[in-house]
């Protein structure tokens, strides 16, 4: 594993030195042999096990110091509490990757915090970021999970666990309110200098680098809240020092993937305002990015500040009309503008299960309807729309079988239900790690049909509509 320290050698103004604290009796119970491939990284080899264990010491290992807003309210000072940024290594692409380690011990940053985290968080981690990179959405990645017989104390005693993830960057929007709201100005511009080499070099040929750059943050932050708002996910906790200046997806906490369709929908059960719903999940992304800009007040005029955050809205609604078209099997985005509010609203009101809607859709015939009309009780209103998208179909002059096997691939027969993960959870608490195997099987290609898993594409039971998911998860 030829681990590099580029973010490390920035100085001891933007991290600190931390070290693997190994947990108790800890072992490998997953390992993602594809992406590590990717990274050039060989489970087998001695020292990396030494490394990932905690038993042989990184110099640069360090935890880095961030702000944020949180639920709308600015901490000055947060950072990795839990989190060792190992390094960085370089994938088959030629791009550096971050390797980072969650759970890891105490660090300067912890807040009388352990520093731990437990096999609940891994799994539900370890699951969703690579559900959300099978479905395309831009996210971290899960590489290795262990588990231990150390007891970490919640709620309740839990196994502690780690998780080591991979991301293009784990510098938050957080990481500059950090620096600029304690005026410290050279380490802003070095900030500033950093990403452009490490994450955007394209834009150092442009006039205005730090504008060129901060368009396409803009941009790639839209179009990852348009993927969410596409495959029905929800955040959570939407505060800056979660959002990724590579606009990726990171820290999952308390997230979820809507089942039964709720514009309102809130998954996380500590966000009681309902501040980051699932409808309002862009406004908060232009919210956010709002506070990024502030930090570039200095360095850019106010008119060229909001220029570019007018490039969010259209980037969005642009990104998503692209999406739901591929969805609904349409070529022309004002078909798409035209049909889909209506079969929202019908969604919302039958509550039906939005990831199975777009699935029987995908299988639909010209004179295949009924098997959607027995999902609804107001099979007149459903009648009524879907003989508009069947003329609009028909008129867009599009093969049908072409239609349904594209609407095949973007539309997943399986996704992260919240019964499943706690399942696989309790499965694995007991030793048993099979059904969480089976579900990753799954997730990890959601489009196949999988015949043998049937009954991991099924809609909740009912004890599982009511899980609860808040920030200790």
């Amino acid at each position: 594993m030829n681990l590099e320290h580029h973010f490390a050698s920035l100085g001891e103004a933007f991290s600190s030195k931390t070290l693997i604290q190994p947990l108790f009796e800890q072992r490998l119970v997953e390992f993602n042999q594809a992406l590590a491939s990717f990274l050039s990284i060989d489970i087998k080899s001695s020292t990396t096990k030494r490394i990932l264990n905690g038993e042989e010491t990184l110099s640069a290992s360090v935890s880095m110091v961030y702000a944020g807003h949180q639920f709308g309210g600015f901490s000055p000072q947060l950072g990795d509490g839990r989190g060792v940024l190992l390094g960085e290594v370089k994938g088959a692409d030629g791009f550096l990757y971050d390797l980072h380690m969650k759970g890891a011990g105490p660090t300067p940053y912890s807040r009388r915090g352990d520093g731990r985290a437990v096999l609940r968080s891994c799994i539900r981690e370890y699951l969703a970021s690579e559900a959300m990179a099978a479905l395309s959405v831009p996210s971290s990645r899960a590489l290795a999970l262990y588990d231990s017989r150390e007891a970490v104390y919640r709620e309740t005693p839990e196994a502690g666990a780690m998780l080591l993830r991979v991301a293009k960057g784990h510098i938050r929007f957080g990481h500059f309110e950090y620096f600029f709201s304690q005026g410290k100005q050279a380490e802003l511009d070095q900030l500033i200098e950093y990403c452009l080499k490490h994450y955007y070099p394209e834009c150092l040929a442009a006039d205005s680098p730090l504008q060129s750059m901060l368009v396409e943050v803009v941009k790639r932050t839209a179009r990852m809240i348009a993927k969410w708002q596409s495959v029905g996910f929800q955040h959570g906790v939407m505060n800056t020092d979660n959002f990724s200046f590579t606009g990726e997806t990171i820290d999952y906490g308390p997230y979820g993937f809507m089942e039964d369709y709720e514009p309102d929908w809130v998954c996380n059960h500590s966000d009681h305002e309902g501040r980051y719903a699932f409808s309002r999940q862009p406004g908060v992304g232009l919210w956010n990015l709002n506070c990024l800009m502030r930090c570039f007040s200095k360095h850019l005029e106010r008119d060229q500040l909001i220029s570019i955050l007018q490039c969010y809205e259209a980037e969005l609604q642009s990104h998503y009309d692209v999406l739901m078209m591929k969805k609904m099997g349409l070529s022309k985005a004002q078909n798409v503008r035209d049909l889909l509010p209506t079969i929202l609203t019908l969604l919302a009101k039958e509550k039906m299960d939005y990831t199975v809607f777009f699935r029987l859709l995908s299988h639909l015939e010209v004179d295949g309807f009924t098997v959607l009309l027995d999902e609804v009780v107001d099979r007149d209103s459903l009648s009524h729309w879907f003989d508009r998208y069947q003329t609009t179909r028909l008129s867009e002059g599009l093969v049908w079988s072409k239609v349904s096997h594209d609407m095949l691939l973007v539309n997943p027969k399986f996704i992260l239900r919240n019964y499943l993960a706690h399942d696989a959870i309790q499965a694995a608490e007991q030793g048993d790690y099979l059904p969480f195997r089976r579900l990753l099987n799954v997730l990890n290609q959601p489009y196949s049909e999988h015949p043998e898993s049937e009954l991991l594409a099924q809609r909740a039971p009912e004890w599982g509509r009511s899980l609860e998911v808040s920030c200790s998860s």
